[in-house]
């Protein structure tokens, strides 16, 4: 009877653990929960030198990494589940998340504490929390940052990099040169168009969220279309005042004219020493350093509209998401608890060159760099503290917004600022439109 108690009562606890009501065990060397398969595009050779380095003495579950292309991920995971080959686990996008829910296990916020994930984690990973759990743990951030040709500022004896928006206009003048034909020779800012200009999207995405508007409203789980949002002052709206700062530099007749569609790629042209400033990710940083190892640049946290707003910049998180259909979902969670842990995530932050997503390891570099602990560059591929302190501030303040279909709101965009700029529609009917394109592709979901 004694022997048949204990039974009943295991039974109980594995149900209860294996529901989500009671949580399951973490960590212990005298639990082996096996191989564990995670997809990502994160090249193999770096996955392979972290789970080396990191999770070499882990001994209660084995992670198998497959690395996938980023253009052909969603679409190889979707063809893996129909035929029932899918991963366990699998780094995500923040901007995959809608059209992907169906496909991953929530974990329970008796599992995974709200006030735990907050306190741990960047503000960009609240993307990941749903009103009835976590659907992915934060791995990765890579947050839009500005890059500044420091020789194009100094020649124009302008001592240091905007801060706001509206100093770029006092600044054409100094920078922007025209050749004798009234061509583009160099230029301040690539801003205006769209089809030549590297992360357009993201790049007015910061604008927007930056005048207010989240560009798709999540309320308790429900999202929504928010790029046409009204002022509290019924002055015009905030999204169109973004939307006419980022044209005003492709008008030639205005003294901010800075650039035009027959210009080279954005980023190609920085490389080549002709644009002032550059808006990329801090993943780009050593790239372009390895493009141009003579271009004399440096990094700053974007512009903001005024000091009183509230900062924030774009940033494209990955976060590790447990795959519904996997055979081993204990695994599962053991293998993504131990991807977001500090030791695993500052690892990965290193390899890849990008700010690490959980604050206390953010905390750790702003306090080397309070303390003047600047280290000098032993090789390229090891950035700077000055760097790093960029980097480390973008994160805090990166955001993202819930995007449905990534190409089909960059069309949505593209569309959107060739019918304003072209003049076939003005700015609060190009912004009606691509709002209700949007909530369409929403209700999709």
């Amino acid at each position: 009877m004694v022997i048949m108690g204990i039974f009943a009562v295991l039974i109980i606890f594995g149900f209860l653990g294996f529901s989500g009501k009671l949580p399951l065990p973490t960590g212990g060397d005298d639990v082996n929960y096996g191989e564990v398969t995670l997809w990502g595009s994160i090249p193999v050779s770096t996955m392979q030198t972290l789970i080396s380095d990191n999770l070499r003495d882990e001994r209660s579950v084995t992670i198998k990494y497959v690395e996938k292309k980023a253009e052909t991920l969603n679409r190889d995971f979707i063809e893996a589940l129909a035929s029932g080959r899918g991963p366990d686990i699998i780094l995500i996008a923040q901007d995959e998340i809608v059209k992907n829910l169906d496909k991953f296990s929530t974990i329970s916020y008796q599992t995974v504490l709200e006030r735990d994930f907050k306190n741990t984690f960047i503000e960009e990973g609240e993307m990941f929390l749903r009103p009835n759990g976590v659907i992915a743990l934060p791995f990765t951030i890579d947050p839009i940052v500005m890059y500044w040709n420091r020789d194009i500022f100094t020649s124009a004896l302008v001592p240091s990099p905007p801060v706001f928006w509206a100093e770029f206009y006092n600044l054409v003048p100094k920078i922007t040169i025209l050749n004798q034909g009234g061509d583009i020779a160099r230029s301040l800012v690539s801003f205006g168009g769209y089809r030549n200009v590297s992360h357009a999207k993201e790049i007015v995405s910061i604008l927007m969220m930056q005048a207010g508007s989240p560009i798709v409203l999540n309320q308790s789980g429900k999202l929504s279309a928010a790029l046409v949002i009204s002022s509290p002052t019924n002055a015009e709206n905030p999204v169109i005042t973004a939307m006419r700062f980022y044209t005003e530099f492709s008008k030639p007749d205005k003294d901010s004219y800075s650039w035009n569609r027959s210009l080279p790629e954005s980023r190609s042209m920085f490389e080549a020493g002709d644009l002032a400033t550059y808006f990329g990710y801090a993943s780009e940083y050593r790239e372009i350093k390895q493009k141009n190892p003579h271009l004399n640049f440096d990094v700053a946290v974007v512009p903001q509209v005024g000091r009183t707003s509230t900062k924030l910049t774009f940033g494209r998180m990955h976060g590790i998401a447990i795959v519904a259909a996997s055979k081993n979902p204990n695994g599962a969670f053991r293998a993504a608890s131990l991807l977001s842990g500090k030791k695993v995530v500052s690892g990965i932050s290193t390899l890849l060159g990008v700010p690490p997503v959980r604050r206390d390891l953010i905390g750790l570099q702003s306090t080397a760099v309070t303390e003047g602990n600047e280290s000098v560059n032993p090789s390229p591929d090891k950035l700077s503290d000055a760097v790093l302190s960029v980097f480390y501030d973008s994160a805090l303040i990166s955001r993202g917004w819930f995007d449905p279909v990534a190409s089909d709101t960059d069309k949505l965009f593209l569309t959107m600022f060739d019918n304003v700029t072209s003049g076939r529609s003005s700015m609060t009917e190009a912004l009606a439109v691509a709002h209700s394109s949007l909530e369409k592709f929403l209700q999709t979901y």
